[in-house]
């Protein structure tokens, strides 16, 4: 979440007639995240979260997100759902799609324990197995594929934390995709579930939000990308919450040996990916935007941690 696309009261209160929810009482700007700009509304029947669809996100793959979420709720996991308007589940304001979404109560972590890790692998496995069902399709935006364009692009940052960065990312590029799996289960992922993407309320996870990087891909990817966003404090391994995580994905989905032996190359893609996209964010400035971009370094240190694990044993498992 972030507010690239400044909004007026005008503008709000002229697009929400075509909701059922009331004249608008009051609105704000929601800060984190980097992909798509978020506006928590308080209308006459409650608050609710506007998101405008920013240019990364291509408007043919709205229709995937929605129907994923509204999937997920069926299946009792707690997401925003879009409200309809005349029947659509998105629409435009000042020229830019838009959904209006049902508001969460709850928040996310700023400290993350081992009972907060556990729960993740709860609903982490829990949100795999009904997925795999799901016969909707969009290819990983941010797969392997794309890492060369995003080293290029990064060069010029990179340098400005380490002179062979760049180096060492082209490096760790080709080490990764020589031993890329290539037949792993595979469904709908989440693939962007940091701590600020889970809600909780008196301690329990109460809501899983932004599916803006949601796709097809290997199931152990998207675990791979949670015990590097939530197994790690300022770059260095916490085991114990990476155990509790993995337990807690297990009881519910247990992994193939396949997967726990590919577990530490997509933990190092899953490394990569961010730390690349967290360069490329680091390095574009918007002075109007209310964003704010998260550092690149923890990452840095985290894609190196992961190049001298070969036994899955190492993360907990």
């Amino acid at each position: 979440m972030a507010v690239y696309t400044h909004v007026s009261s005008e503008d709000l209160s002229l697009f929400l007639k075509n909701y059922e929810i009331g004249e608008l009482i009051e609105f704000e700007g929601i800060s984190e995240g980097v992909e798509n700009t978020n506006y928590k509304l308080k209308t006459e029947k409650g608050s609710f979260i506007l998101t405008i669809y920013e240019d990364r996100v291509e408007k043919k793959d709205i229709p995937f997100f929605l129907e994923y979420m509204f999937y997920l709720s069926s299946n009792d996991i707690k997401c925003p759902l879009p409200l309809r308007n005349n029947n659509n589940l998105f629409s435009e304001i000042i020229g830019k799609p838009a959904s209006i979404l049902t508001f969460l109560d709850g928040a996310s972590t700023l400290s993350v324990t081992e009972k907060q890790a556990y729960q993740l692998g709860l609903i982490l496995g829990k949100i795999h197995n009904i997925s795999t069902s799901l016969e909707i399709k969009r290819k990983n935006p941010m797969g392997l594929e794309i890492f060369p364009q995003l080293i290029k692009n990064s060069t010029s940052t990179a340098e400005t934390f380490s002179k062979y960065l760049s180096k060492d990312m082209l490096e760790e590029y080709n080490r990764i995709k020589s031993n890329w799996p290539k037949d792993l289960p595979k469904g709908i992922i989440h693939a962007d579930l940091f701590p600020d993407n889970i809600l909780f309320h008196e301690g329990q996870i109460s809501g899983v939000i932004d599916f803006s990087f949601s796709c097809n891909d290997f199931l152990s990817y998207d675990l791979s990308i949670c015990i590097n966003a939530w197994c790690f404090k300022d770059g260095e391994f916490d085991i114990s919450l990476s155990r509790n995580l993995l337990k807690g994905y297990q009881k519910e989905r247990k992994l193939s040996n396949d997967e726990m032996e590919k577990l530490p190359i997509l933990c190092s893609g899953s490394a990569l990916r961010f730390l690349l996209t967290r360069l490329v964010d680091w390095r574009v400035s918007n002075d109007n935007a209310m964003v704010t971009p998260k550092n690149p370094n923890e990452f840095i240190k985290i894609l190196d941690f992961h190049k001298d694990i070969n036994n899955p044993k190492e993360y907990g498992i």
